[in-house]
């Protein structure tokens, strides 16, 4: 007799013609005789994600998309504007029509938002832009960086120009349908990983553990509620003077088949006297949720965002919330947009013409100055401008507006 198939002794020595539909009896049965059982059951390994492919992630995992796309969204409400070299506002320049419209199916807002979701995957964009008569750009439309192929030159130092280091660009419209990009054509918005000169690695790469972590917990909280196993015994009470009496066979297949038949809102009614142990294990005591937490808070850490601005189970009060958005626009939103614009800038070749694209958000709410404050201010300064008026110094206009701080 193969050992593997003893391990229902019961079976084994007294023989069973019913086919086991359990599968831990199905999978022993199946194992060669050649393999212990602690090769099954003794080794355990942690299973990780892959996480070059960094779009899949982004689909599947919800905590991931959540926050490349709350960042990306608050990129793209920045407006856009065009100055020179002085810094005044210029109101009529063929840019200004590509703001107004980027592509054919997008706004500003959705170029952005790509540009940004494209960057915090793969730590580059790309948009194709074509060049037209005189240097003009009127189509930009942004390209999955996964599908785009970056040729270089060979000729990595001493190059003092994009196109000394990159000979062209691929894109791959499928598996076997491409185009070649001059370096002209697009543009080009990377996040350096300090190392690499281009192809800088993803954040994706450095996050493998808990986006693992994350589908892990999903594929265990998933498991629980499709597969619950037993919930509990019920077993007889009655006893006599000789101990405990079995529950009759007949009494046993009247309680299985009727609890099977019923839904589970339904109570079984029987003339045994039965008691119930519980063999669940409660899902809070496993840490799921902590553990999912745990990993959502690395990722919006990764991305320098603040764990207040998403759903939170402790809840969060109106101050932190607010705060906390303000906290991510000036540590992360800001720098990164200006960021953007400055590539922007520079690649359609408007600093050649003394002109720079900026960004700006002061008319986000949370970005405006609080005018309660601002009159508590502004209060202080009339009481000690009025504290100089009665102590007899005279003022001129000009000097006084300098001390309420008015323009």
């Amino acid at each position: 007799m193969n050992f593997l198939n003893s391990f229902n002794f019961l079976d084994s020595f007294f023989g069973s013609d019913q086919p086991s539909n359990r599968y831990i009896d199905n999978f022993m049965n199946g194992l060669s005789g050649n393999r212990l059982v602690s090769d099954y059951f003794g080794k355990k390994e942690a299973v990780w994600i892959d996480t070059t492919n960094a779009f899949k992630q982004y689909v599947e995992i919800p905590e991931l998309r959540a926050i490349v796309n709350r960042k990306a969204k608050m990129i793209s409400q920045g407006k856009p504007c065009l100055i020179d070299s002085k810094g005044e506002k210029i109101e009529n320049h063929w840019v200004l029509d590509l703001i107004k419209k980027p592509n054919p199916t997008q706004s500003w807002m959705d170029v952005i938002y790509s540009i940004s979701v494209n960057d915090s995957l793969h730590s580059t964009s790309f948009c194709y832009a074509p060049k037209r008569s005189f240097g003009i750009v009127n189509l930009i439309v942004p390209l999955s960086s996964d599908k785009v192929q970056i040729n270089t030159s060979g000729r990595s130092l001493k190059q003092m120009d994009k196109g000394g280091l990159i000979k062209d660009y691929k894109f791959n419209y499928d598996e076997s349908s491409a185009e070649t990009i001059d370096i002209e054509d697009m543009i080009m918005i990377q996040t350096t990983d300090g190392s690499n000169l281009i192809n800088p690695v993803s954040k994706i790469e450095s996050l493998k553990f808990p986006l693992s972590n994350i589908k892990a917990s999903y594929n265990k909280r998933n498991v629980l509620l499709e597969n619950m196993g037993s919930i509990g015994i019920l077993t007889a009470k009655s006893s006599d003077i000789g101990g405990a009496l079995p529950m009759l066979p007949e009494e046993k297949r009247k309680i299985q088949r009727d609890w099977y038949s019923r839904s589970k809102d339904e109570i079984i009614i029987t003339e045994t006297d039965v008691d119930f142990k519980p063999m669940s294990f409660p899902t809070k005591d496993l840490m799921l949720f902590e553990e999912l937490t745990a990993d959502k808070i690395a990722i919006i850490d990764e991305f320098g965002l603040n764990s207040y601005i998403f759903s939170n189970e402790k809840g969060s009060t109106f101050s932190n919330v607010k705060e906390g958005i303000r906290m991510v626009y000036t540590d992360t939103i800001i720098p990164e947009a200006e960021k953007y614009y400055s590539n922007l800038s520079e690649q359609l070749g408007l600093e050649e013409e003394g002109l720079r694209l900026t960004v700006s958000f002061d008319h986000i709410p949370v970005m405006q100055p609080d005018m309660e404050s601002k009159a508590n201010v502004l209060k202080i300064k009339s009481e000690a401008l009025n504290k100089i008026k009665d102590s007899g110094v005279n003022l001129s206009e000009e000097e006084q507006r300098a001390i309420l701080g008015i323009d």
